[in-house]
């Protein structure tokens, strides 16, 4: 038995594991494994299908580049809400271009065609990482995410002035989806994934992965806050959500301090929040500071403003980070202002590069015609991957494009020379949101 995301939910059996020769006669064996272990999870055909074809894909590409003799470990993970997948074996330089959004497939290219296999597997799932470890040691995992209708609004019914004293409750599954209805009516409310889709609010909340409070009144819901762990030591927080009029952000400041103690107990090192601005509760905060989005073309509201808050509730540990010597600068800056423990030391991008392709995923935020740039591995080719991709997101009319920076993996650090090359700038630090603490770009 284990515990997920650090809350307070414990299931027994959540992942299933089998180890196989890396040959062509085992690949119907990794096939079999992956889709009746899906299956067994309760998943349905639509996500089983994704990850066998990018189990089978994946396989039958990396199969040609091994040495004989070789094993492929995988290890499926199910989180109620999504299922994870980690293949896992060792590979010397392997291709990773048809991985990126911007691979194209030439029919007259035989070298090209080879591609498809990898291109077909990144999006036959909802994400792709990559980790390299030692001795030439590659963990791909595939994270494909049940299918969920996204909310029907429902407008908060009117509440008299009678409607008796403010209680503060944890939900069920039902009262989420309710609460998660209920949002879905303020078209300006800055609304996580998984709250814009109840049943996958439900499901998460059912696992542990993610906690929440109500505030009620009479049988009225007045709002409610949510929280998930981000990574080991962060929790990000969502809210507090306030449907009525709140007479001196007295059901705000409520759910705001009862999910900080929650918080607080859980043994997190730091507290996020990444909305809009906390009018008379930024005392509370450290400001890591904000990004201006400008709103998509269809609406007529005016941009929105990003800003992200951070609350430290453990000591902070001390750690080094590598840069090149401008983004080196701006990481001092920060960490001076912020008092984070953290050495800095300059580097060149060219000692983390990779032979061959650099490779990017990319993260759509279609409400806010927002795309999210994550480097995942550093290559000879990052300036031009990097100009490939912002030239796919202009002419999809994305409007708001940012890069996250990794601060704890070379391979994203390393990206730094060429997003400043295409116009970007460091904007703000974001401390242990990552595999380290993270850096967002924009332009």
């Amino acid at each position: 038995m284990k515990q997920r995301h650090g809350l307070a939910h414990i299931r027994p059996w959540s992942a299933a594991s089998a180890s196989f020769p890396f040959s062509i006669g085992f690949l119907p064996a990794a096939i079999e494994f992956t889709d009746k272990a899906a299956r067994g999870f309760g998943f349905g055909e639509a996500e089983t299908a994704g990850l066998v074809l990018a189990v089978e894909e994946i396989f039958s590409f990396y199969l040609k580049q091994l040495a004989v003799g070789e094993g492929i470990d995988l290890v499926l993970e199910n989180d109620v809400y999504q299922l994870r997948l980690t293949m896992s074996f060792r590979v010397a330089d392997p291709d990773l271009s048809a991985f990126n959004l911007t691979y194209r497939a030439d029919p007259n290219d035989e070298a090209s065609l080879a591609g498809l296999g990898p291109m077909i597997a990144a999006r036959s799932v909802t994400r792709l990482n990559l980790d390299f470890g030692n001795n030439d040691r590659v963990r791909v995992q595939l994270t494909r995410e049940k299918d969920y209708d996204l909310a029907v609004a429902l407008e908060p019914p009117a509440r008299g002035k009678s409607a008796g004293p403010v209680a503060l409750h944890a939900p069920g599954p039902e009262d989420i989806m309710h609460f998660a209805a209920l949002l879905a009516s303020d078209a300006g409310a800055a609304v996580p994934a998984f709250l814009a889709r109840p049943g996958m609010a439900a499901d998460m909340l059912a696992s542990g992965a993610i906690g929440a409070l109500l505030a009620s009144a009479g049988g009225f819901v007045l709002g409610g806050v949510t929280w998930r762990r981000l990574n080991e030591p962060t929790i990000e927080l969502f809210g507090p959500y306030v449907f009525y009029e709140d007479a001196g952000g007295e059901v705000f400041a409520e759910l705001l301090d009862a999910a900080i103690a929650q918080v607080s107990r859980s043994g997190a090192r730091a507290l996020l929040r990444r909305q809009g601005p906390l009018p008379g509760f930024e005392r509370f905060f450290d400001f890591l500071g904000e990004l201006k989005l400008k709103p998509p073309k269809e609406t007529a509201q005016g941009g929105v403003v990003w800003t992200h808050y951070y609350k430290q509730l453990r000591e902070e540990t001390s750690g080094v980070v590598y840069a090149a010597p401008r983004f080196a600068g701006f990481l001092r800056a920060e960490y001076g202002r912020l008092c984070l423990p953290r050495q800095v030391r300059e580097t060149s991008s060219s000692e983390t590069e990779r032979p061959g392709a650099s490779l990017l995923s990319v993260e759509f935020e279609h409400r806010r015609s927002l795309a999210t740039l994550r480097p995942l591995a550093a290559g000879s080719d990052m300036a031009e991957n990097l100009a490939a991709h912002l030239a796919l997101l202009e002419r999809d009319g994305i409007l708001n494009v940012i890069a996250e920076l990794d601060a704890g993996r070379p391979a994203s650090t390393a990206f730094a020379p060429a997003l400043y090359g295409s116009g970007f700038s460091p904007r703000l630090a974001v401390p242990d949101a990552g595999t380290g603490d993270l850096v967002i770009f924009a332009r």
